[in-house]
């Protein structure tokens, strides 16, 4: 299966946003939680200091108590031991508070973060999604999003902890013996050197497994929903191969950082071991010079333990920050877009209109093709019923996506009711650009119903208050009455509250239809926009939709976009389009009177030779 060029698809190395920039974005987001991780960091360090009381500890144990020539009474061994257990109750509740705070800050931002990703990709344009795979744009609100968050728990919280915990200790080696700190601090520079050298490396391979992880998504993304037409060319072996392929290479790359970050474990596990084998050695030699007690090397010992932990855990923090910002270079790329449709400053809203729309000299092309459309004019007075007609690529579909403004005029404008759609003052009747109108109050005067309406998995309740969240329950039946899909409705186990499963798939066309149709009542508006809404269904199915159809074109500006001449004979005007301009105009009568036009050509192919007039 052929992949569509994708602007998310280009920039496996992080894009345009260096990774510095996209760090500082991202703990703008952290910003309003600075107390909730403070509190966390606070009692992480409670958590990661209790313990040190525990060499201490073994240490009084061994020296005052096992070797000393007279031992401590017995009650300062129990009064020992007792402030111990209260220390590590005081451990039992910062661990808590610590993982709470910092799970609650973590989730609250990525919460946030996911929210801001979705309302910003929601208001992108339709061309944004015509050159994204859905399934690369959904990898970046789960899969990376899930990845920056590591960034906060096991980067920022434990950050700040184990730097205060390794400083803790470093004193405390130095207090119990300047030379054993000394020989063990003495590895510290081979930490850092390790993950100097391997930091960047890592990083590149985190950046390209997020892009083939993409990939691999909106592949699967396609083709589970085109399966059936995989199933009926039998391409099952031919896309299995090609998910194969997609599935090695990263297997590939993954075993390739799997490598990487192998090399960095055992490099640091090495150095973790070295620093207690060298302090032994010479420890040992302290004790029979006589510079140093068994219970002083035991507790170093046990401080070294802990000091070795937290730095190999900043060594691996490399790893999960090459991960994280990798994910944040990914989520800011999509930041980074804008909608080519956007509202002027001071855009107002739209009341009710009555449905005049006006197209002059309105010419339109897609980015890196020709014109689409080409100087078009035309004027639909309010409540006409206008027929498109035309050759595939003659421009039909552009030109009704242009009045809801999924797309911008290239040149020209158009106006409702003598408003220019982009640019309402409604200071005077004067025609004014629509590029100034509220995209919201346009697009609440404009229903459409496609040839393949959109359902969503849900009721059918909750799809028809699609076209009117608020319709009361008796709305819903008046609106499924008018489109006749009531009775079909309460043949369904369930009524309204029916699941349909995704995109309407446990209803036939006909009833999908029926319920677009019935969504487009309880909107209301003043313009409809039909894309040949009954070419897919059969006979019976078109009749009742037809005259559902009928019901709903009643005192509205309706644009229908026809391939079957037969549902048009009735219209108010046919407009026939042919590579982006008007070519014939004119009722259905006279355009069939037009010998050698386009139109008429048309209809002797279509039409019984009794409806053709001479």
């Amino acid at each position: 299966m052929v992949a569509p060029s994708s602007d998310l698809l280009k920039r496996p190395d992080g894009g345009t946003a260096s990774s510095r920039k996209s760090l500082k974005r991202f703990l703008s987001y952290v910003r309003p939680y600075r107390g909730v991780l403070a509190a966390a960091v606070a009692f992480g360090i409670v958590r990661y200091l209790v313990p040190l009381a525990l060499p201490w500890t073994l240490k009084v144990l061994v020296d005052d108590f096992l070797q000393a020539h007279s031992a401590r009474p017995h009650v300062h061994l129990h009064l020992l031991m007792a402030g111990l257990c209260a220390l590590y109750v005081l451990y039992a509740l910062a661990s808590y508070w610590r993982s709470y705070l910092a799970g609650l800050a973590g989730h609250r931002l990525i919460f946030d973060l996911r929210q801001a990703l979705y309302l910003h990709v929601q208001r992108m344009s339709l061309s944004f999604f015509d050159r994204q795979r859905i399934g690369a744009v959904v990898s970046r609100m789960t899969t990376d999003i899930a990845s920056a968050q590591n960034f906060v728990g096991a980067a920022f919280v434990n950050t700040v902890m184990d730097l205060s915990c390794v400083a803790v200790i470093i004193l405390l080696l130095f207090l119990a013996h300047p030379k054993l700190a000394l020989v063990s601090l003495a590895v510290l520079p081979c930490y850092g050197l390790v993950s100097y050298s391997l930091q960047k490396r890592i990083r590149e391979k985190s950046r390209l497994i997020h892009h083939q992880l993409q990939e691999m998504s909106g592949s699967l993304h396609e083709q589970f929903a085109g399966i059936s037409t995989i199933q009926a060319f039998t391409q099952e072996e031919a896309e299995a191969q090609e998910f194969r392929e997609q599935s090695e290479a990263y297997f590939s790359t993954v075993m390739g950082n799997v490598k990487l970050q192998s090399i960095a474990l055992g490099a640091t596990g090495f150095l973790t071991a070295l620093g207690p084998i060298l302090v032994l050695w010479f420890g040992v030699m302290e004790v029979w010079a006589g510079a140093l007690t068994v219970g002083t090397l035991m507790a170093f010992y046990g401080y070294l333990g802990m000091l070795y932990q937290p730095i190999q855990r900043l060594t691996e923090l490399n790893l999960i920050l090459a991960n994280s910002i990798a994910a944040m270079d990914r989520i800011f790329e999509v930041f980074d877009m804008f909608p080519e449709v956007r509202e002027c400053s001071g855009a107002r809203s739209l009341g009710r209109l009555l449905g005049e729309v006006a197209f002059e000299d309105v010419g339109f092309h897609y980015e890196g093709r020709g014109p689409v459309l080409k100087r078009l004019s035309l004027r639909i007075p309010a409540g006409t019923t206008l027929a498109l007609v035309g050759p595939s690529g003659a421009g039909k579909s552009t030109f009704v996506k242009l009045l809801p403004r999924f797309y911008d005029v290239t040149s020209g404008r158009i106006t409702i009711d003598k408003i220019d759609i982009r640019d309402v003052t409604l200071k005077s009747l004067r025609a004014i650009d629509i590029r100034d109108v509220t995209l919201k109050s346009l697009r609440a005067q404009i229903a459409i119903v496609s040839q393949e309406p959109i359902l969503f998995s849900g009721t059918i309740a909750d799809n028809l208050r699609y076209g009117k969240p608020t319709a009361t329950d008796a709305q819903l039946r008046a609106a499924a009455r008018a489109a006749f899909a009531d009775t079909f409705i309460e043949e369904m186990p369930d009524g309204y509250e029916t699941q349909i499963g995704e995109r309407g798939v446990r209803l036939s066309g006909g009833e999908k239809q029926r319920l677009a149709i019935a969504r487009a009542f309880l909107k209301d508006a003043p313009i409809l926009i039909l894309d040949e809404p009954t070419s897919a269904l059969d006979a019976e199915s078109e009749e009742l939709v037809k005259r559902a159809l009928q019901r709903l074109l009643e005192g509205r500006t309706a644009l229908i976009i026809a391939h079957r001449l037969s549902t048009i004979e009735h219209v108010d005007v046919v407009v026939v389009l042919d590579e982006g301009r008007v070519i014939e105009q004119g009722r259905h009568e006279e355009l069939l009177k037009l010998h050698g036009g386009l139109y008429r050509r048309y209809a002797e192919r279509q039409l019984a030779p009794a409806n053709l007039v001479s």
